[in-house]
């Protein structure tokens, strides 16, 4: 999924999206040559989308929590419309199993409160095709996984 858009110096250029206005004082731009930051504040999932696409973005960061736009629909819409992107979404509390399926499964990453120091971090590796789940997360998954196995 990853594209290589490169700069003027030969670094890559990852296209990033947030979406709010609270995610971009998480990341200091100074020191991020590779990040190439787009903030938007849209009032609806279409206008988001068309930002978003608008943008070329590679990642998008959502607040879970945002008064217009359900984060979870507009994951599920992002990874239906424009495959290219990968989502990451910033949660207030440990995301459970629910809260990926609620995306379809196709959020890439979640940022807790205390990891909000990694979301550079986190914006990379999951540029570079991994996801960024907390541990817990990752078990409960595989329980789930697992149960519905058992129970064919």
């Amino acid at each position: 999924m990853a594209t290589h858009q490169y700069d003027s110096q030969g670094l890559r250029v990852i296209n990033v999206v947030l979406v709010g206005r609270t995610i971009a004082s998480l990341i200091n731009l100074a020191e991020h040559d590779d990040l190439k930051i787009t903030v938007i504040d849209p009032e609806t999932i279409d206008t988001a989308i068309l930002a978003i696409i608008a943008a070329e973005a590679d990642i998008t960061v959502l607040e879970q929590y945002n008064e217009r736009i359900n984060a979870d629909i507009l994951c599920l819409v992002l990874a239906t419309n424009y495959a290219h992107n990968q989502t990451i979404i910033l949660s207030d509390k440990t995301p459970d199993f629910n809260q990926l399926k609620a995306t379809g499964f196709r959020a890439r990453g979640y940022i807790t409160p205390s990891q909000h120091d990694k979301l550079v971090k986190a914006i990379r590796a999951v540029h570079d095709g991994e996801a960024w789940l907390p541990r817990r997360l990752v078990a409960d998954m595989l329980n789930h996984f697992a149960a519905g196995a058992i129970g064919q």
